[in-house]
């Protein structure tokens, strides 16, 4: 049986220079003059409207060291700031150029940089923060594909260890097993919010492109959305990312004790079903170029799911 490892490790490090043709919700939403910004309920940014979602959720009056791993532009940390400049922010990123323009985007504020592949930073750096943000970037870590459900019936001395572990994780976790005859694992996410849970973090955010995802029943009209319940290749400009079946990393946080809220982006991000919306949608913006932008944008707020876990 032939899996392969799908990374991004080589780009982020030696190929990536822009994020300009990867728009991101958070980037979308970051121009004041964003076209996107006029059909939400709160005409603002991303970082500062999860922000205060999160608010609400947690005791972010008593949060005071965050750690951001992989932080795009750094235009959320930015507005996190914004919200509260008392945080003591620390950033990871694998990338050099990623580094260099979250320094450019957080120069009035003091924080720490870390120029490292986050699966191979040092436990011991995790010590002592209050809240981990993952945003739009979990289907970049490294992703087990073409994996075939035979590998379950094979006894773990015959295999390597990459099937090794994927037999472990499915026990450990009582993962169900997949419906088809193959299938793909976030393999690198897991091990990235193990490494977080363990860590014993009190509040993690993570958000990314589902799997799972889906459109409630008022807008499925307007909204397509097809789930294929297994993580799905993204293929973007020098590289593939896959989708995330968050229900994985669900029953993870459970099995290390963490409480969990999941949802769309659409939670934090609501925006007002308008006349002229619903046209834009029924049309699936082929009258305007900005009205495809505004379709897409509308979908990936239900095709994005967050997960925010307390211990």
């Amino acid at each position: 049986m032939d899996y392969t490892i799908n990374s991004t490790k080589e780009y982020h490090l030696n190929q990536l220079n822009t994020l300009g043709w990867e728009l991101t919700i958070c980037n979308a939403l970051y121009p004041e003059n964003s076209p996107l910004r006029k059909h939400l309920r709160n005409n603002d940014s991303y970082g500062h409207l999860l922000y205060d979602y999160l608010y609400r959720l947690l005791p972010m009056g008593g949060i005071k060291k965050v750690i951001e791993i992989g932080g795009g532009y750094g235009y959320l940390m930015k507005d996190f700031l914004d919200r509260n400049e008392s945080l003591e922010v620390s950033m990871v990123d694998i990338s050099p150029y990623l580094l260099q323009k979250q320094k450019e985007t957080l120069r009035h504020h003091d924080v720490s940089y870390r120029e490292e592949d986050f699966l191979e930073v040092d436990p011991a750096v995790l010590a002592g923060f209050d809240l981990a943000v993952l945003n739009e970037n979990l289907g970049d870590f490294p992703t087990l594909t073409n994996l075939s459900c035979n590998i379950f019936e094979s006894a773990p001395e015959m295999i390597d260890p990459n099937l090794k572990r994927v037999q472990y994780v499915f026990e450990q976790y009582s993962f169900d097993r997949p419906k088809e005859e193959t299938f793909n694992l976030n393999i690198g996410a897991i091990n990235a919010l193990e490494k977080l849970c363990a860590s014993g973090i009190p509040y993690i955010y993570l958000g990314e492109h589902s799997c799972e995802a889906s459109a409630p029943q008022p807008l499925r009209h307007l909204i397509n959305i097809e789930s294929a319940e297994d993580p799905e290749k993204i293929s973007l400009m020098g590289h593939d990312e896959y989708s995330i079946k968050f229900s994985y990393l669900q029953q993870i946080a459970h099995a290390f004790n963490y409480a969990s809220i999941r949802g769309p982006f659409a939670d934090y991000v609501p925006f007002d079903v308008t006349e002229e919306l619903r046209f834009i949608m029924a049309s699936q913006g082929r009258y305007k170029d900005e009205d495809e932008v505004v379709c897409q944008f509308i979908e990936d707020l239900y095709k994005y799911e967050y997960l925010i876990l307390m211990k």
